[in-house]
């Protein structure tokens, strides 16, 4: 049987609130080089975001060149694609030397769909390495003025590249299994707070499941970060680690898939080990104190912690109270990371539309948006008319 693990979503490089979360990467990279020695597994694919930003740190270079070093020994084929957060051009400048050490690296569409067409005839398979596809790649697809006619548009240029690719597989090796991979966002897929960029127009565009041509073995899927099942054959790895506080209850798996003469036979979940806790305490200041106090972390690495103080009435006193507080659990075995605190009769302007202690990075503008007409008094019509206004104008300026 033909072993092969699908993971996605790595983030590396990814600072939660400013934190580093360099050691959870390392060990997960730990844990991952276990798993593929102990199981014996032939071939690792990556679906996306490999990288956190399009210009990865040193720091996050140097683990990822790591951890593809440390893998050659164990006789592991590896296919990797470019995610929405990575930089083709980072991932394909090595490409040719690593192609040697048979590792392949697919960060963009440029020569497809041969250079996305990968195959394995020792193992009677070939995978369809389709990256994450930005505009520019669908743009021959897109010609509707319409924002709504645009998203459809963009769909069907997205299917068309998956059965451009099948109809290439059957004419080289059709007697061959076929596995699909992606990074792009299906409809109905649950997402988490750390998806910044789907909210607005990957819930307009989302792609049908049914836009899939038939011809797969299994499709395996990046970009959302729960891991799901959305057939029998199309998945979701999810991210190996948690990426937002949203995250925290998700669990975290990477997914087995055994072959056998090019056929899919089983599928089974890995899970990731914790390595740390993020945890979450609301209530009124005295509530907090006393669960903070009560609080001791059990992973190896020190958990991150997100308070929310919630009280009835403004006060400059609970106020310092609070400051008080962050600083008495400064020296904790946890770290907190993300202190709010607000007062629910306090009146909101502008600059009050978020609890004390938000980071803006945390929030999509729809997400904004939304605050800000929550703080308006508005008729029910007139505030679904703004939010679709909205909407469609963050479509067409993110398409441009």
């Amino acid at each position: 049987m033909v072993r092969i693990l699908h993971t996605a979503d790595w983030h590396i490089g990814k600072q939660l609130h400013k934190y580093n979360l360099e050691a959870d990467h390392q060990l997960f990279f730990d844990w991952l080089i276990e798993v593929i020695r102990e199981r014996e597994i032939d071939l690792l694919l990556v679906s996306g975001d490999i990288f956190d930003t399009s210009f990865p740190s040193n720091a996050s270079l140097s683990l990822y060149y790591k951890f593809l070093t440390q893998l050659l020994p164990l006789n592991c084929r590896i296919v990797i694609t470019g995610g929405n957060h990575d930089s083709p051009g980072v991932l394909n400048a090595p490409r040719e030397i690593l192609a040697h050490l048979r590792i392949d690296v697919v960060g963009d569409v440029t020569g497809f769909p041969a250079a996305c067409y990968i195959p394995f005839p020792e193992w009677k398979l070939a995978v369809a390495a389709i990256p994450y596809l930005r505009e520019a790649d669908l743009r021959r697809s897109v010609s509707a003025s319409g924002y709504s006619d645009r998203a459809a548009q963009i769909r069907e240029g997205i299917s068309q590249y998956y059965r451009d690719i099948v109809d290439y597989h059957g004419q080289h090796h059709p007697e061959h299994g076929l596995i699909g991979m992606g990074h792009l966002h299906v409809a109905g897929a649950q997402t988490s707070e750390s998806e910044r960029e789907i909210h607005i127009v990957g819930n307009l565009a989302a792609f049908g499941l049914e836009q899939f041509p038939g011809g797969f073995e299994y499709i395996a899927l990046g970009h959302i970060h729960k891991p799901q099942k959305l057939n029998d054959i199309v998945r979701y790895s999810g991210s190996p680690v948690p990426l937002s506080f949203s995250e925290r209850k998700d669990p975290k798996y990477v997914l087995e898939l055994g072959f056998e003469d090019g056929r899919l036979k089983t599928i089974e979940p890995l899970a990731v080990p914790v390595s740390r806790e993020l945890k979450s305490f609301t209530g009124t200041l005295d509530e907090v104190r006393r669960q903070l106090q009560a609080y001791s972390p059990v992973f190896p690495l020190e958990a991150l912690v997100e308070v929310h103080v919630i009280e009835e009435n403004y006060s400059p006193d609970t106020s310092l109270r609070f400051e008080q507080m962050l600083a008495e659990f400064s020296e904790a075995e946890f770290r907190i990371i993300k202190p709010r605190l607000t007062f629910e009769n306090r009146r909101k302007d502008a600059a009050d539309l978020f609890a004390t202690g938000v980071e803006i990075e945390d929030l999509s503008p729809r997400q904004v948006f939304i605050k800000r007409l929550e703080n308006e008094v508005l008729e029910e019509e007139m505030r679904e008319k703004l939010l679709s206004a909205f909407d469609e104008l963050a479509g067409k300026i993110s398409m441009e």
